[in-house]
């Protein structure tokens, strides 16, 4: 027995146990002390995209809904419900209320017209004006995205929308379990590394670690290699089998934001398209416009993302037309002096339409300044050269080539000749005159009846 506790003593001071114990207790701490800040930021994050994804939605169907509240058309706010609710299979619910509780358009056509009844349920966020709370309804819980419908600063109704929240749990599953079952593995082969030299093991864990580091921080996985086929060698595998699966779940949450980004877009074409709808000789003139504008930004070799930012801007550059009575826009005939200043109040006007919803805001400077002129004289700001944004004085060139070619009821529309003479006569007056200049250059390449160089796609 005494020599049996003597050889244990020994075995515990020798340098072969004092290094596997320093190996096991260090795959201990890596294991350990990364795999709960990884679920944490894991989970962190998957909420806050969810939190996102589901601001952008309601937000993006407030815009249009306010619209249909005003015209009372409750036809348009069941079909946006509805579309909304069946653009993705984890809505639950998307409900448009009075602002007295009463249901106005529901996904579920039989809920419409009963009263909403509010869930008690825990307070998650408030994303830009959407407040966000985890509810029980019906049975299931649901993240519920409530999102009011404003005009004029006024709330004229509510937008509910619950997302189902067995889709958040499942992903953190997935994930808690990947993060698990490398820890798991980690622990095993610590234990059986005891019986490897220090340098052995120190190049791999290294490795793991710095994949693990690049992975808290966001970064793309890379595989890590595996220098052997031992326990080490398997672990380093299942990482880079867990680095993927994370990798996969973040490709499927931006495809959801890829998807609601062709939504926005579509949201603001329709848009265009029904201002220029109420007069037939303006029908194509935002898509003419941005066609123009996107091949200016080509030539100032602009990046895609700020090209679709411009395009975006044309297609709402003329949104506050929208209150403007058609006496005016259809007038066949010059307009008087008061009719001249309610027209020129559309900028004003599609800057304020675009304050109901943040998503748009970073398209008010070009919608707001348009109609500036180079020399101070434009409006409504009588903004004077580089105090001009860029993309609005792109624009205001897009906008007058358009105009000065397009047929009115009260003239022809004019050449291109004769619109390029009319333009440069007003190079330093109301043009910039270098973009002057260099929209004069693009016009060679312009043409009226297709899209420059893929700009659909580019949109």
């Amino acid at each position: 027995m005494r020599l049996s506790r003597e050889t244990v003593r020994i075995g515990f001071r020798s340098i072969g146990c004092k290094l596997s114990l320093a190996i096991f207790l260090m795959v201990l701490l890596l294991t350990g002390g990364l795999a709960a800040p990884i679920m944490r930021i894991m989970d962190s994050f998957l909420l806050q995209e969810l939190i996102k994804r589901g601001a952008s939605v309601s937000q993006s169907a407030a815009t249009p809904a306010a619209y249909s509240l005003l015209a009372n058309d409750r036809l348009a706010l069941d079909n946006l419900a509805a579309k909304i609710a069946a653009s993705q299979p984890d809505i639950g619910y998307l409900a448009i209320v009075s602002p007295q509780g009463k249901i106005l358009a529901h996904n579920r056509l039989d809920a419409t017209g009963l009263p909403f009844e509010s869930a008690a349920g825990e307070a998650i966020a408030v994303s830009a004006g959407t407040q966000v709370r985890k509810i029980l309804r019906e049975a299931r819980e649901f993240y519920e995205f409530s999102t009011p419908i404003l005009f004029s600063e006024k709330v004229v109704g509510n937008i509910y929308m619950g997302i189902d929240a067995v889709t958040l749990e499942t992903s953190r599953q997935q994930a808690r379990r990947a993060i698990a079952t490398v820890a798991i593995i980690t622990t095993i082969l610590g234990v059986a590394a005891i019986l490897l030299l220090s340098t052995l093991i120190t190049a791999p864990v290294k490795r793991l670690a710095a994949g693990v580091a690049r992975l808290k921080a966001g970064e793309l996985p890379t595989t890590i290699h595996a220098t052997s086929g031992d326990e080490l060698g398997r672990l380093t595998c299942e990482f880079n089998e867990m680095a993927h699966t994370i990798a996969g779940q973040r490709s499927r949450l931006e495809e959801h934001a890829r998807e609601l980004e062709e939504s926005y877009t579509s949201m603001v074409r329709i848009l265009a398209a029904s201002i220029e709808a109420r007069d037939h000789y303006t029908l194509g003139h935002s898509t003419r416009v941005a066609n123009l504008s996107v091949l200016v930004g080509r030539h100032l070799e602009w990046d895609p993302e700020v090209l679709k930012d411009l395009a975006l801007s044309c297609f709402l550059h003329d949104l506050g037309k929208i209150r403007v009575p058609d006496a005016i826009l259809k007038k066949p005939g010059p307009l008087d002096p008061e009719e001249m200043q309610a027209l020129r109040r559309h900028p004003e006007h599609g800057a304020d339409i675009l304050r109901l919803s943040e998503s748009l805001h970073r398209h008010i400077p070009t919608v707001l300044h348009h109609h500036e002129w180079y020399n101070g004289q434009g409006y409504p700001a009588g903004l004077r050269g580089d105090e001009i944004p860029l993309p609005a004085a792109i624009v205001s060139l897009a906008d007058t080539y358009d105009a000065l070619t397009s047929c009115r009821p009260y003239r022809a529309g004019r050449s291109r000749e004769e619109a390029v003479r009319e333009i440069h006569r007003f190079r330093g007056i109301q043009f910039a005159p270098a973009l002057t200049d260099l929209f004069i250059e693009v016009l060679k390449d312009y043409s009226a009846e297709s899209s420059p160089m893929g700009l659909e796609v580019a949109v």
